[in-house]
């Protein structure tokens, strides 16, 4: 009988531990501002990948400043660097805004040259589960652009919710009932 109850009391303690991560992420979702940003996807060298969406979001980067302090050379070749920042991330406007924070690092913004300066890559990893039924509308096709709508929490990387597609025709969130 001591074997039973302790194990319902185990049982009861990661119960407990779940629903209060699932509560905390209910809340943020709730209370915390939602944006709609560009994503970029990609194929994650995961040992399980089951069906997800992996995707990398992208910043504007344009108002940053370029200089000696953010320039990383490539080891390889010299003349091809590239701009880092550490960046905290917070919502105004509508829009997934990067703030600079040398000491404070909740995730990395990268420029690479030849790239537009509004399409920066975060560093951080969003996957969106996407549920087996669902229709994919992948590969893209020209003129279309990946958009996730993303819950900004106080600290950490943003957390997806949906994705939508954009073209000329539109934006159009996609549902995967």
């Amino acid at each position: 009988m001591k074997a039973l109850r302790a194990g319902l009391i185990v049982l009861f303690v990661q119960l407990l531990l779940v629903l209060s991560v699932a509560g905390k992420y209910l809340y943020e979702r709730h209370t915390r501002p939602r944006v709609w940003t560009r994503a970029t996807q990609y194929d994650p060298n995961l040992p399980l990948r089951g069906r997800y969406l992996a995707m990398q979001l992208l910043l504007d980067a344009c108002d940053l400043r370029r200089d000696e302090a953010h320039t990383i050379s490539r080891p390889y070749n010299k003349s091809q660097s590239f701009w880092q920042w550490n960046v905290s991330l917070t919502a105004a406007n509508g829009k997934l805004l990067p703030i600079v924070k040398p000491s404070h690092r909740d995730a990395t913004l990268t420029l690479s040259p030849g790239r537009p300066c509004d399409r920066a890559t975060l560093s951080s990893e969003e996957l969106l589960f996407i549920p087996d039924r669902a229709a994919l509308p992948f590969p893209l096709k020209p003129g279309q652009d990946l958009w996730v709508e993303v819950t900004v929490p106080a600290s950490g990387p943003p957390r997806p919710i949906q994705i939508a597609l954009s073209s000329a025709d539109g934006f159009h969130p996609i549902r995967f009932d």
